[in-house]
This record gives structure tokens, sequence and C-alpha cells, in this order.
């Protein structure tokens, strides 16, 4: 085999020509895979607090630990009221149901607006995650509070990892719109006009 051949053989790809932008690449896909882990959560949330509020009001004594303690707070309220007052027992499992639908559709809007990295909104749908932990904390149900407390870890773990994705976009952005102006700074070295 020839210098030539040799040298044919060994182009340079853009991940050999630039080590750097590859790791910086990769940092970046990891930080937003795990960013996107810890947005999911809301979605687990709203559709086992769903399955937790059908397994309620069709009698079961089970529930998801990830589900929301206010959801089966409502829910058991709701079973409550149906037992002692059965005329009213339609109408107040309708509303129960109606008011799970609209906790598991906010849940999925936090985890919507958190995968778009609007940290502010994670941040609101965290700590009204950790108020719901404390409801089954002061209801007793120190499993399912234990289980939010590890999901609010996940949680925190992906708002971090966003918060340094959007800092690193940030930076190389800033970075960017430097180089051009440096750029120019140079081609007028030595061309001063009278």
């Amino acid at each position: 085999m020839t210098d030539a051949e040799g040298v044919a053989d060994q182009t340079p790809t853009d991940d050999q020509g630039h080590p750097q932008i590859a790791r910086i690449a990769a940092a970046m896909e990891a930080l937003k895979a795990a960013g996107n882990n810890g947005a999911n959560w809301f979605f687990w949330i709203a559709g086992l607090s769903l399955v937790n509020t059908v397994i309620a009001h069709a009698g079961g004594e089970s529930h998801f630990i990830v589900g929301l303690a206010i959801t089966a707070i409502v829910d058991a309220i709701a079973s409550g009221i149906g037992k002692t007052e059965p005329e009213a027992a339609t109408t107040v499992m309708v509303i129960a149901i109606g008011f799970s639908v609209f906790v598991a559709v906010m849940s999925v809007v936090f985890g919507w607006l958190s995968r778009k990295r609007i940290l502010w909104i994670f941040g609101i749908g965290m700590f009204l995650y950790l108020l719901d932990g404390l409801l089954y904390l002061l209801i007793g149900d120190y499993l399912s509070g234990a289980f939010h407390g590890y999901a609010l870890f996940s949680m925190f773990t992906g708002f971090n990892a966003y918060r340094q994705l959007n800092k690193l976009e940030s930076a190389l952005e800033s970075e960017t719109d430097v180089k051009p102006a440096a750029a120019d700074d140079e081609r007028d070295v030595g061309f001063e006009t009278t």
C-alpha cells in the first residue's frame, strides 16, 4: 500500500476533525435525555392517577404509589358520600372523575411545557407534587410519600440537566456572536482610512 492510499483511507470525519464539537454535542444529548426523563414523570403521574381513580370507583382497594394524593382523597370522599347517600352517588362519582381528569390534564401540560425547558413551569410542577407527597404523609401512606420523594429527586435531576443545557447553549451562542465581531476586527487591522 502506498502512502497516498494510506492517506486516502484516513480521511477525517467530523468527529475526528472536531473532537471538541463531538464531545459538546454528546454532552448536550445526555443533558437533554436526562431532562426528558425528569419531565416524563409528569406523564406517569397523570396516567397512574387516572388508573387509581378507575380502581377507586370500581371498588378496588389498591392504588399505584406514583399517583396523586389529592385525587385519591377526592375519590375516597366521593365513595364515602356514595355509600351514605346512594341517590347522589352517580353525581358525586362524575364530579370526582371529572376532577381527576382535570388534574391529569394539568399534569400532562406540566410535563409538555417542562420538556420544552420552561424551567419555572417545571419548578412549579415539582412544588405541587411535593405538596401532594406531604398529603400522603399526613394521611399516613408513608410508602406513597416516600415514592413521591424518589420521583421528586428524579424530577430535580431532570430540571438540573435542563438548566445546565440552557447554560451550555447560551454560552455557545455568545461564543458564536463574539467570533464574527473578532473576525471583523482582524480584517480592519492595518487598513486605516484617512
